[in-house]
């Protein structure tokens, strides 16, 4: 499998203002408007919505990870949303969501996806690696702090 920062780019990458999860997801998710990554953003939208209502995605330690495979993914991918404020995301542990790691792909990526899934996870493990991706000044400072992580 590729290192994790090929997966997703700075213009995946942004800051997420709203409170609400379901905003954040639907923002989050339109990074990918006008990319190859997929062809109905309104579709993904409505996935990931439908994923969230039945389960949070919220993990704990101040992370979710809302995900989705459809058949117009064509590319698996991720974004990144950053809320310095904090989203209720309903988490197991009860914490806000500063972190909104959004993974799509499509419906015969599955042991591609799980591995990436695997491996976001490892990657933000580290307390000072998922800080500094919070606290990262701007979208090309986190993927900065990607491509290093992934060099060590």
């Amino acid at each position: 499998m590729k290192p994790i920062h090929e997966y997703t780019s700075a213009n995946y990458i942004k800051k997420i203002d709203s409170e609400d999860r379901f905003v954040a997801i639907e923002d989050l998710a339109k990074v990918f408007e006008g990319t190859e990554i997929c062809s109905n953003i309104d579709k993904l939208v409505s996935a990931l919505k439908e994923r969230e209502e039945i389960m949070s995605t919220g993990i704990g330690c101040n992370i979710a990870i809302p995900h989705a495979k459809i058949p117009e993914v064509k590319d698996i991918a991720y974004a990144i949303g950053v809320s310095k404020k904090g989203i209720d995301f309903d988490s197991m542990d009860g914490n806000p969501v500063h972190l909104v790691i959004l993974v799509v792909a499509g419906e015969k990526q599955h042991k591609d996806y799980l591995s990436l899934l695997s491996n976001i996870m490892a990657f933000l493990k580290d307390p000072a690696v998922k800080d500094s991706v919070i606290n990262a000044e701007n979208p090309q400072q986190v993927y900065e702090i990607l491509m290093s992580a992934q060099a060590r």
